[in-house]
């Protein structure tokens, strides 16, 4: 049975390493639900976080073939719900909102208007899946012109103890 997994990967930052990921994962035919990259605070080491939805006897594998990867220096892979994942997301309203009843669900959960145009405006949210679909829905209506939710970012340990005297020579 599918389940959703994260993949972790502590990598050196390189040109063409996404490519190496993504077509290792899409060769194996496992789906890709969500993917994001970013630098850490040291220099050249990135953090790419991806969700995918495959059989277990899947995810095992591919990690192997991951840290296979010149580049990589670790894969972890955890279950969707055992990780706090947070997504950060834009939704367009119509200004008409703002006069609604249901404008009380900036307060309640926490929405900021980001961006004023002439006949809209940009709220955002930042959080878990949860509290995203929740804003989601009390927001869903004739106001709502527009939604995007962002890649993910997970808690994760920046450099294991195996991999701490690796990450430290290159940073020097």
């Amino acid at each position: 049975m599918k389940e959703h997994y994260l993949l972790t990967i502590k990598a050196e930052d390189r040109p063409g390493l996404l490519h190496l990921v993504t077509g290792m994962i899409e060769k194996k035919l496992i789906a890709i639900k969500s993917l994001s990259a970013a630098p850490t605070d040291i220099r050249d080491i990135i953090v790419v976080n991806i969700e995918v939805e495959a059989d277990e006897s899947d995810v095992a594998p591919l990690a192997l073939k991951l840290e296979n990867i010149i580049e990589v220096f670790g894969v972890e892979v955890t279950r969707y719900e055992k990780t706090l994942c947070m997504r950060a997301a834009y939704f367009k309203m119509a200004k008409s909102f703002l006069e609604s009843p249901q404008a009380i669900a900036l307060s309640k959960y926490d929405a900021l208007i980001v961006a004023i145009y002439p006949e809209t405006f940009l709220l955002t949210k930042y959080g878990t899946d949860a509290t995203i679909l929740k804003l989601y829905n009390a927001l869903e209506g004739p106001h709502l012109l527009g939604f995007i939710q962002s890649g993910l970012l997970a808690d994760s340990k920046l450099i294991g103890e195996d991999e701490s005297s690796v990450i430290s020579r290159l940073a020097a």
